[in-house]
């Protein structure tokens, strides 16, 4: 899996999992007005307690934060992603350019097919250093042990 589309899904399950608890926890607030009752008397005047926060009203405003925080969790990591791209889209065209400068467009092209196929195959066949695995099995090959992959 490439690196950018772990980032993607792993952002997502946890951009969802915020969204589902919040939308669960607004729907426990309407059993339990308690915390609603409290809430209004937090925003109301000492001895008065503000009138619009009723149970439905406080757990509508609970499950709609959870689904904006979510939403805007994966509009920040989406900028990131395209940010990213566009270095890399940058770094490729400059690139580009310098050897279609100095070899011509026709051996630039064929050398620009030849990065871009071997960056994908690279992709695709290396497995993710997750939390630093390529250094724990470095480390311990080094210490004798024998490391198999599952079957």
């Amino acid at each position: 899996m490439p690196r950018g589309q772990f980032y993607t899904v792993l952002t997502m399950g946890f951009a969802s999992a915020i969204a589902l608890f919040g939308i669960a926890g607004a729907f426990a607030l309407l059993w339990w007005p308690q915390a609603a009752y409290w809430m209004a008397m937090a925003f109301g005047a000492p001895g008065y307690p503000a009138p619009w926060i009723t149970p439905g009203t406080f757990s509508l405003f609970v499950g709609s934060a959870a689904v904006v925080i979510a939403y805007w969790i994966l509009r920040i990591q989406q900028a990131v992603v395209r940010w990213s791209g566009d270095r890399l889209i940058a770094k490729l065209n400059r690139q580009y350019n310098m050897i279609a400068q100095l070899q011509g467009r026709e051996y630039a092209d064929e050398f620009m097919r030849l990065q871009a196929q071997s960056m994908i195959e690279e992709s695709e066949g290396k497995p993710f250093n997750l939390f630093g695995r390529e250094k724990m099995v470095h480390a311990a090959a080094a210490a004798g042990a024998q490391i198999r992959p599952p079957a």
